[in-house]
């Protein structure tokens, strides 16, 4: 036997078996994505936090039973910018945004000149919310969920 069939048969063992290794480890790798349902966990720590749509008068931007998803800043006002847009009469151009700083949900009032309430208490400023807390902007209403 020469070498280079000695060196064919070692490359092709080695082939077979670097070959294998892969298959175990693509297969182990499915079976956890089966196991698992295929779902990914959320980072624990995360919290994910969303506004439904309950009431709308007269605003065709929204539909009740929406859910606006919150992560980082959304705006919401009459003016084009905003991340919501509610053409509603009552509703500033740039009304009152939500922020989340350390896990918590905050709706802030930009000074807006109809006010935005919470669980019906007008917001000055800054307010923490919680689950199921109503917020109402002009004539549309919202839930945290």
């Amino acid at each position: 036997m020469d070498f280079s069939k000695f060196s064919a048969i070692v490359f092709g063992i080695a082939f077979i078996i670097i070959l294998y290794v892969i298959i175990y480890f693509a297969l182990k790798i499915m079976y956890k994505d089966v196991k698992g349902g295929g779902r990914r966990k959320r980072p624990q720590g995360k919290k994910s936090y969303g506004i439904e749509v309950l009431e709308v008068d007269g605003n065709e931007n929204l539909k009740k039973g929406t859910v606006i998803p919150v992560r980082g800043v959304v705006t919401l006002g009459r003016k084009d910018d905003n991340s919501v847009i509610l053409s509603d009469q009552h509703v500033s151009g740039n009304h009152a945004r939500f922020v989340i700083k350390n896990n918590i949900l905050f709706i802030e009032d930009l000074n807006s000149t109809n006010g935005t309430f919470v669980n019906g208490r007008k917001v000055a400023g800054k307010a923490k919310l919680f689950g199921k807390d109503e917020i109402k902007i002009g004539s549309t209403s919202f839930k945290v969920l």
